[in-house]
């Protein structure tokens, strides 16, 4: 480790995710503090001052600031740290960035991990609002490219835009890999009198409740003598979402159990999800899905479990191997809960992609073995 390095003060800036967002807190600020950078997490999404493992942060909720008082609080705040480089996660934290850039030479990377614009920033729009929304965004997310010095994209998808228009700059693939010791592991157990099936994330239509439920009753129609355990870690958002996961659940055969939690911290969802047989994820398929690459896929296969998933283009572009489950039309549920009775009825082929995504998992799909890419493309902006 040099001494330039050792002098060099990095800020995270985030407008979209939290101070301890995993990405973030866990996997590139700590990363960055091991190696000696001094690090400081600025959010806009929570109210947080303290120093944690010898990470800063100071951030604050922007609920009731305008946006131009929240660039110049966020303006402010960099000034007082004064940092050497700073990766944004949006429009947002790179335009406040470069109002920074004015009092003080810095690099600011726009690390693009969302999907922009995504349906959130389209809803509740007619046709006509719709269209225009879509295009200031797209103008907004790509100039937000054009005042930046440089990229790190999660994914290829995302990329693809800013690789072909911004082609002199640099940039680096940071996969959503996680470090894997921080995921417990629980021994494989084969599937006897019952089987545990975990579904984590938004409890929604978009996100395939009514999918998981409907191909689980399915299997469980099939295999009576089987109890079926879904666990699922996540938050009903509406009351519309309320009153659908509830019609859903009251149509359940009697060996189907479910038990349902809010999201979890970090570090106890990384000691629990473990505990299960088998992990499903059947969001629809439409195009902003398709081509995003969900993060918990990774941390599914450190567990060592199949997972079943939605057939979605950015998984087959990012693993070439699928050899440790399913990927699936997420309507057509007759197939997907043939897929369930595979694990159930052949604990062979269960045990087989069980091992399989535990040495995909570890021998490619692990935050240790890309970090020092991270740390070399840091290093390298100046």
């Amino acid at each position: 480790m040099s001494q330039t390095n050792l002098l060099k003060k990095i800020v995270i800036l985030n407008t979209w995710h939290n101070s301890f967002d995993d990405r973030v807190f866990y996997h590139q600020a700590k990363t960055l503090a091991e190696n000696g950078f001094e690090i400081q997490i600025i959010s806009t999404k929570d109210n947080c001052q303290k120093k944690v493992e010898n990470i800063s942060i100071n951030s604050f909720d922007d609920n009731k600031f305008k946006r131009k008082d929240k660039i110049a609080k966020i303006t402010n705040l960099l000034t007082l740290f004064s940092p050497d480089v700073i990766i944004c996660d949006s429009p947002l934290a790179v335009f406040a960035s470069n109002k920074y850039k004015k009092r003080k030479k810095v690099k600011i990377i726009y690390d693009i991990t969302e999907w922009y614009p995504s349906k959130i920033h389209l809803k509740n729009k007619n046709g006509y609002q719709k269209m225009l929304k879509y295009i200031l965004c797209v103008f907004i997310n790509l100039f937000a490219g054009f005042k930046s010095d440089s990229f790190i994209f999660g994914e290829y998808y995302k990329s693809i835009e800013f690789r072909k228009l911004f082609f002199w700059k640099q940039y680096l693939k940071l996969p959503y890999y996680p470090n894997v010791n921080y995921i417990q592991y629980y021994p494989f157990e084969k599937i006897t009198t019952e089987i545990n099936i975990l579904y984590s994330g938004k409890i929604n239509s978009d996100k395939g409740i009514d999918s998981v439920l409907g191909a689980i009753k399915i299997a469980a129609q099939k295999c009576p003598e089987i109890q079926f355990k879904l666990k699922i870690i996540g938050n009903l958002l509406s009351e519309e979402d309320q009153y659908l996961f509830n019609g859903l659940v009251s149509e359940l055969n009697k060996n189907i159990h479910i038990s349902k939690i809010n999201s979890l911290p970090f570090l106890d969802f990384c000691k629990t999800i473990g505990k299960t047989d088998l992990f499903i994820d059947l969001r629809k398929i439409d195009f902003e899905n398709t081509h995003c690459l969900p993060i918990k896929l990774f941390y599914y296969l450190a567990c060592g479990r199949p997972v079943i998933y939605s057939s979605l283009k950015s998984i087959k572009k990012e693993i070439e191997n699928f050899n440790f489950g399913y990927l699936s039309d997420p309507s057509d549920m007759h197939s997907i809960a043939g897929h369930i009775m595979d694990y159930i009825t052949h604990p062979d082929i269960h045990s087989e992609h069980a091992k399989n995504a535990l040495i995909a998992s570890k021998s490619i799909y692990d935050w240790n073995l890309i970090d020092k890419k991270f740390i070399s493309f840091i290093e390298n902006q100046g």
